[in-house]
């Protein structure tokens, strides 16, 4: 097939793989930064840092816009086993846990599936609960952390452990809600515990946790690439930035935050062919409930009509060939399989939606949208290993996959920016209600709304809880 665009392929390829600039950047993150975690000075140090390394780049318009989210500082947590036996075990708080001291039995769910937590309602009420992070076999659908937590809560759960599955990666860590006190224990921990309850029968424990939720300032870095025509239509591409903050997180998001810079930097090169504008956005706070995405929804609402698609390159850098997971989108594919044969590449394509990362919100609004990723990796995947762990360090991410995926979605995207055939169907809010009732992420939005109505009947509730009750539940 002949290649229109051979000029500008040669021209990106080329100074991608002649570049160190995304390892470069990604060690600048990570190793001057740190976790970037919402409100921290590495927060904010991250962003000015990314902000002056676009505007070096010559694109427009390179600036942050900050908002307010619901935050978080981590304390001291201790875990204690108080009987049959005493032994303090290894654990640290999960982001929006509450501060407070719990004791309560061990009530252990395995991998938490749906039908346990009801079925097992007389155990789990007033003690503590722990699952692993490992999905349930036979979901249809991934079932989420927050989901296990609500689950738990709404069964009585005066405490909650989460137990990280996969072996000698320590604790894992994620946001929930602030309601009970909520810890993570390594594999081994956990699996100790396990066996003591299999041995004893009963075994007694008590969190204690000193954590603080409370209002932040964070930010999104957006840039832009202006395009040769007057057409108020543009493309976005975009990647969280925001670890956690017990992590580096460079491989989740780092990698992908990298790669949306060097996206920036390449396009910059050949703007005088791009058609249409790209605008390149590092989220901040997605993390602990997609804040970024949703306020730059909010932010700029009256642009969604205008977006002709959003790529969301979370973990961009990662292992694996980078084709795009679009979402609900088949119409696209015979565009994407067109480019990845004028490219001579591999894009491998994939549908499939899921509502846990920044391109939730845009789907939302009826934006058309994907993420980047392996498809086969994704079918076969059985959960994150090292992410959200201490040890997603710099060291994780190999310089061939961020080149990688600069290169073929550098290329994808200035052919959605460029073409005129472009015909995706934009979604009625009907039909989209109807996707996600289909699909069953409803079940979790309506488990939220339960959890707050039982949590309201309860005759003390922490004042972080309260702040909690009080916020608005959904965008």
């Amino acid at each position: 097939m002949e290649n229109p665009y051979a000029e500008v392929d040669k021209k990106v390829v080329s100074e991608i793989y002649t570049s160190s600039e995304p390892l470069d950047n990604l060690k600048v993150l990570c190793d001057v930064y740190g976790s970037r975690f919402p409100g921290t000075s590495g927060d904010l140090g991250s962003v000015q840092y990314m902000v002056e390394k676009l505007k070096s780049y010559g694109v427009e318009n390179a600036h942050h816009e900050s908002y307010t989210i619901p935050g978080w500082k981590r304390g001291a947590a201790k875990l204690t086993a108080v009987s049959p036996m005493r032994r303090e075990i290894d654990c640290i708080s999960l982001p929006h846990s509450i501060a407070g001291q719990v004791e309560g039995k061990l009530v252990w769910l395995g991998d938490g599936a749906v039908e346990s937590y009801e079925k097992r309602r007389n155990e789990i009420d007033g003690n503590i609960v722990m699952v692993s992070s490992a999905n349930p076999i036979g979901m249809n659908r991934p079932l989420h952390r927050s989901e296990k937590f609500l689950r738990s809560v709404l069964a009585g759960a005066k405490g909650w452990i989460f137990m990280n599955q996969y072996p000698a990666y320590g604790p894992q860590t994620g946001a929930i809600s602030a309601i009970i006190p909520s810890i993570s224990v390594s594999y081994e921990d956990g699996m100790f515990l396990v066996r003591t309850l299999e041995r004893e029968g009963v075994l007694r424990l008590r969190i204690e946790t000193t954590d603080r939720n409370m209002d932040v300032t964070t930010y999104n870095v957006i840039a832009d690439i202006p395009g040769t025509t007057d057409s108020k239509e543009y493309v976005v591409v975009g990647s969280h930035y925001d670890g956690h903050d017990i992590s580096q997180g460079a491989e989740d998001p780092a990698s992908g935050a990298v790669v949306v810079m060097e996206i920036a930097r390449n396009l910059r090169m050949v703007k005088e062919r791009l058609r249409r504008r790209v605008r390149c956005i590092c989220f901040g706070a997605e993390e602990i409930g997609l804040y970024g995405s949703y306020n730059y929804v909010v932010m700029h609402k009256d642009e969604m009509d205008d977006i002709r698609f959003m790529l969301n390159l979370d973990s961009g850098g990662s292992k694996g060939k980078k084709g795009v997971i679009l979402h609900d989108f088949p119409e696209l594919d015979p565009f994407v399989t067109k480019a990845a044969s004028e490219m001579r590449a591999e894009l491998p394509t994939f549908q499939r939606v899921s509502p846990y990362s920044d391109h939730w919100p845009f789907f939302l609004k009826s934006v058309p949208c994907g993420s980047g990723g392996d498809p086969e990796m994704i079918r076969t995947s059985t959960g994150r290993g090292f992410g959200h762990s201490m040890f997603d360090t710099v060291d994780k991410v190999e310089p061939e996959y961020l080149r990688l995926a600069a290169a073929n979605y550098t290329r994808l995207l200035f052919r959605i920016a460029d073409t005129e055939d472009w015909k995706p169907r934009r979604k009625s809010q009907n039909e989209i209600q109807e996707f996600i009732k289909k699909q069953g992420y409803d079940q979790t939005v309506q488990l939220a709304d339960k959890v707050r109505e039982y949590v309201k009947t309860w005759k003390e509730i922490h004042p972080e809880t309260k702040d909690w009750l009080n916020r608005r539940s959904d965008w």
